[in-house]
């Protein structure tokens, strides 16, 4: 991560994929295709101060636009890993969604209907899929609890595993399967 001061107030930027979390992937700033939005994204500074600023921001966000740039397309696809740690549970990943209880698709599919982005439905596709493993008793009152923490995860350790449930569900809902 990247450190510096503006307006008084320490701001930290991504210098790597490991460093974009969830939280700024689903930021719809970030795929906006405006710099100025995908900084802000980024660096938690409104865009509007970062566009009128007459401060040089070059220096701070160099390092964060090289690797931005950079081909990300190696942790997309079928999910690689079968496994993602998550509150401290080890969490198998489903290989058939639709063996999965009517609830969790339901779930879903009010999730991706709740979204501007399919890509926003993220955090909650994780915690949907994977919450029961780890609050097995009470999994669904605690989905805000799981999705806070999928929030802070790296994007590229969860993107393929939060596709493939997206992806699915969406299926599931063109074809009439989920309501």
């Amino acid at each position: 991560m990247i450190k510096f001061i503006f307006q008084e107030k320490t701001i930290e930027v991504p210098d790597c994929w490991d460093d974009v979390t969830v939280e700024h992937f689903i930021n719809p700033y970030f795929l906006s295709g405006n710099s100025i939005e995908l900084l802000s994204s980024l660096s938690g500074i409104p865009a509007v101060k970062i566009a009128n600023t007459t401060e040089d921001m070059a220096p701070h966000f160099e390092k964060t636009v090289a690797f931005i740039k950079k081909d990300f397309k190696g942790w997309q696809g079928e999910p690689k890993k079968i496994k993602l740690d998550l509150l401290g549970v080890s969490c198998v990943i489903p290989k058939n969604i639709e063996l999965e209880s009517f609830g969790k698709k339901i779930m879903m599919g009010d999730a991706i209907a709740k979204h501007k982005f399919v890509y926003q439905g993220i955090p909650e596709a994780i915690a949907i899929y994977l919450g029961e493993q780890i609050y097995p008793d009470d999994w669904y009152t605690r989905i805000d609890e799981i999705k806070e923490a999928v929030l802070k995860l790296p994007i590229n350790k969860v993107y393929n595993i939060a596709a493939f449930f997206l992806i699915l569900s969406k299926k599931f809902l063109k074809g009439g399967a989920n309501l």
